[in-house]
């Protein structure tokens, strides 16, 4: 039964490679079935030596921290980690299986989870050397596709790197600090001799695949060969994905594709390296049980190995670490185009799950110390439990459907991990670090909105974009205008609730412009949900933060001033040119502005038409109600508005209002349950008010979850990450502040 089970699931993921791929199932088999042979065997004692070689990595990468751990501890944690790299998610179940296991000998999770994040990165830098290599010998023979999807991809590369540039300069005095501790524990010498044993493990991976790749006799010199391989090794091993499926297979057939080789036998090679890890796996699963750790005796001539490195300061790094890069990292959303769809990746999920989970692991000496902040656990569990009645009930009406169980329910507790980043914040580094990282967020935030109002400007005025990348409207990187404009609302909120707690010097000139480039790529995303919310956030900032309404308004006038000077100017330059063009002084009035209302102008009504958009966002909440009215007890079940719409012959789409989506899909029981959350949560936030310096902090929560109340009647905000990281970096600031001020410290305003 097992077997045939098992027989299933491989056909089944075959049969989803060859759909994505646009190849047929049969010839992936055929090509499957042709290629096994001696040169299989060898693949897989290639396999077998990279895990060898990356097990003495992990080992040896301990140093690097001080740390000293047991052979056969290590052993055991490294095949734990091995399993939940395949089974889990990428590194993140790595370092989950590590940490359990490692947790015995005194190791702290983070320092795992520190130490695994590092592997990876020291992995894949040595793995980006080989693509580099790979790429520039078949780059004349790879298509380039700008308008497929390449453009958009290079827009996305060079923007990341100018918005992490600025981000840095911008927290140049939090990245020193952040700088100085990591050299102050790491021994560099350990990494230079783990990327050393990197490349030797590249090496035997590159094997495997060129010997599995040989056995089908294409006529391909070998040094195009291992070119191409290498660029689809370093494409498998991006932390996107469950152990390399499909993005493995994808970029085997077209990279391979373009050396001639066809796209079933590119599959092919793809799908047999997975399967011999898988079957690696398989194996690790079985030793498992065999492997008992027996402790060696101690004695004076053989100690016991010693933790080296202080557990505090370790836990307090990799505090530091999540709370710089997480901000940055969140507002990234990178769409990679595939042959038939977009595969939306944020990497900061990696990073919000993984505190998480460190988070989970050292729940037994963490939970006194954020105990004021328990009574967030009975809405959170209803939400979770609201939406795990809502799958099981979409299971039993129309079966599985991978949008229900990974956009929705996994998604669900991806979300959850973002939440839980302040509490590991204020558990390992104090209220301190919350403060930094809603600077850091706000920080984020304003820099891509700038970057972003630059790009519109230079798109409006010159030729300077490349085709395929749409500046109608400012959407950032998440390739939807309202949910930039709602990104924008949030870090607008956040900055005033640091400016009324005095948390953010005001002698720096960006400071005072954060607020004002807010409001502006607000107005230029043309999203009127996006105003609507901009304008109640700041009538509740205005009423309960009054030390900062002067400032307040400054910021609204400055930003909207900024908007309307920019056709202004452009008018009077227009009219000097053809003044000056009419008595001879120049030969032709230049530039793009001489119609009627100028460029920017013309863009911005460009971006308004949004007729189709609108009829398609009514279409979706009318028939949301109408299914909500087929079964109103229960609702269809998680995902049953996409199998409605699927069953109909349309494209995937949400119902963009977060209460009809609640009907539809949960019915009445799930909506009240929803709402019993909102208000348990609500509840608590106000009970916070009663502590002196907790004013502030919940005053931004409710203002933030007013506009992603209010948000949600538009839009489907539900999924947000950046509104559930910042709501909970609020909370653990209210549930942190001291609860009578100090002594000879006068007692705060109330506001």
């Amino acid at each position: 039964m097992r077997i045939h089970r098992g027989l299933t699931v491989v056909i089944t993921l075959l049969a989803a490679i060859a759909v994505a791929m646009q190849v047929d199932l049969s010839g992936l088999l055929a090509a499957m079935e042709r290629g096994f042979g001696r040169e299989t065997i060898f693949a897989f004692f290639c396999i077998l030596l990279n895990f060898y070689l990356s097990f003495v990595r992990f080992r040896y990468s301990f140093r690097a921290l001080g740390i000293g751990v047991p052979g056969g501890q290590a052993a055991r944690a490294f095949v734990l980690g091995h399993l939940g790299n395949q089974l889990i998610f990428s590194v993140v179940g790595q370092a989950v299986g590590r940490s359990a296991v490692l947790a015995g000998a005194g190791v702290s999770p983070s320092a795992i989870t520190f130490l695994s994040f590092l592997e990876r990165m020291i992995a894949l830098g040595s793995l980006l050397l080989f693509a580099l290599a790979g790429g520039a010998y078949t780059l004349g023979r790879i298509m380039f596709d700008v308008e497929g999807g390449g453009g958009y991809l290079a827009y996305f590369v060079l923007s990341l790197i100018a918005v992490v540039l600025l981000y840095g300069l911008a927290n140049r005095r939090q990245l020193r600090r952040l700088l100085a501790q990591l050299s102050g524990q790491l021994a560099w010498p350990v990494l230079a001799g783990c990327f050393l044993l990197s490349v030797v493990a590249h090496c035997a991976m590159l094997g495997a695949f060129y010997a599995q790749f040989s056995a089908y006799g294409e006529p391909v010199p070998t040094v195009a060969a291992l070119a191409a391989l290498s660029v689809v090794m370093f494409l498998a091993a991006l932390p996107i994905s469950f152990a390399g499926w499909g993005i493995r297979e994808l970029s085997a057939a077209h990279v391979l594709g373009a050396l001639g080789v066809p796209a079933a036998v590119g599959a092919a090679v793809g799908v047999a390296i997975g399967l011999l890890s898988l079957v690696l796996v398989i194996g690790c699963l079985i030793a498992v049980p065999f492997m008992t750790i027996r402790p060696k005796p101690v004695t004076a001539s053989a100690p016991a190995p010693q933790i080296v490195a202080s557990r505090n300061d370790i836990d307090r790094l990799f505090a530091a670490l999540a709370a710089f890069l997480l901000p940055v990292a969140v507002v990234f959303q990178l769409r990679v185009p595939m042959p038939s769809h977009w595969l939306n990746v944020n990497l900061a999920d990696l990073l919000a799950v993984s505190a998480s989970a460190v988070l989970a692991l050292t729940w037994g000496w963490t939970r006194p110390l954020i105990s004021p902040a328990r009574w967030v656990v009975p809405p959170l569990a209803l939400l979770s439990a609201a939406i795990g009645l809502s799958l099981t009930i979409g299971y039993v009406n129309h079966g599985f459907l991978s949008w229900a169980f990974v956009n929705r329910t996994m998604g669900w507790f991806v979300i959850l991990s973002y939440f839980g980043v302040g509490f590991l914040l204020w558990a390992h580094s104090g209220r301190a670090r919350l403060l930094r990282a809603v600077h850091l967020a706000v920080s984020a935030v304003s820099i891509v909105a700038a970057l972003q109002i630059v790009l519109y400007l230079a798109g409006s005025y010159t030729a300077l974009v490349p085709a395929g990348i749409n500046l109608v409207r400012l959407e950032g990187y998440l390739a939807d205008s309202n949910a930039f404009a709602f990104q924008c609302v949030i870090a607008f909120i956040a900055f005033f609730c640091l400016r009324a707690m005095a948390a953010v010097s005001g002698h720096r000139m960006g400071i005072h412009l954060a607020p004002a480039v807010l409001v502006a790529a607000v107005v230029l995303a043309q999203s009127r949900t996006g105003w609507v919310l901009m304008g109640t956030a700041v009538v509740l900032t205005a009423f309960w933060m009054p030390a900062v309404r002067r400032e307040l308004a400054l910021s609204i006038v400055t930003g909207l001033a900024f908007i309307a000077a920019i056709p202004l100017v452009e008018m009077i330059v227009t009219a000097a040119m053809s003044l000056l063009a009419s008595t001879g002084g120049v030969s032709g009035a230049g530039g793009g502005g001489g119609d009627a209302g100028g460029a920017l102008v013309q863009t911005f009504a460009q971006g308004m038409q949004r007729g189709y958009a609108d009829s398609e966002r009514w279409e979706t909440v009318w028939r949301g109600l109408e299914l909500w009215r087929e079964a109103p007890v229960f609702g269809h079940g998680l995902g049953g508005f996409i199998h409605d719409r699927l069953v109909q012959g349309k494209s995937s789409q949400v119902i963009h209002n977060v209460p009809v989506w609640v009907l539809a899909e949960m019915g009445l029981v799930g909506f009240v349950m929803f709402a019993a959350a909102l208000l348990l949560f609500v509840r608590g936030l106000v009970l916070q008010r009663t502590a002196p310096g907790a004013a502030l902090p919940v005053n931004a929560a409710l203002i933030c979850l007013a506009a992603f109340c209010l948000g949600g009647l538009t839009q489907d905000f539900f999924y947000q990450r950046l509104f559930w990281f910042v709501l909970g970096l609020m909370v653990p600031l209210a549930c942190s502040a001291p609860r009578q001020p100090a002594v000879g410290v006068p007692a705060p305003r109330p506001t």
